[in-house]
């Protein structure tokens, strides 16, 4: 039997059947590095240099009810910053949706439509 985990999205809980995780997610920040490979050297080799970190970005993918996937195109076309909640952070924190793909017009099985989004840390 599954547990049941709570998302929440600018005050909107996903129902149990449209959550867009299987479980709590891992808020990890991706490094950023640029590379340059050393030019005349008899044992060539590669200069690392860490520039910081990016925001935390995650990509879900709901089958969504018709509330659900109406509140998200609500946050996609707001175009501002709302608080995410997630199994383990009930708190909360920022995230823009930068990506909302709604492929069909039409629902698929069970009356549910397919729901691509991003989000990202902000």
């Amino acid at each position: 039997m599954a547990t049941a985990y709570v998302f929440e999205l600018d005050g909107y809980v996903f129902p149990r059947e449209d959550v867009p995780a299987r479980g709590p997610i891992i808020e990890v920040s991706p490094q950023r590095w640029s590379k340059q490979n050393v030019l005349g050297s008899v044992n060539p080799g590669s200069i690392l240099t860490f520039f910081g970190y990016e925001s935390p970005e995650w990509d879900f993918v709901s089958r969504a009810s018709t509330a659900t996937k109406d509140k998200l195109l609500a946050v996609y076309n707001g175009k501002v910053a709302v608080t995410f909640k997630t199994p383990q952070n009930t708190v909360g924190f920022s995230v823009l949706m930068t990506r909302f793909m709604p492929p069909y017009a039409d629902p698929i099985e069970n009356g549910k439509f397919l729901c691509e989004f991003t989000l990202v840390k902000v």
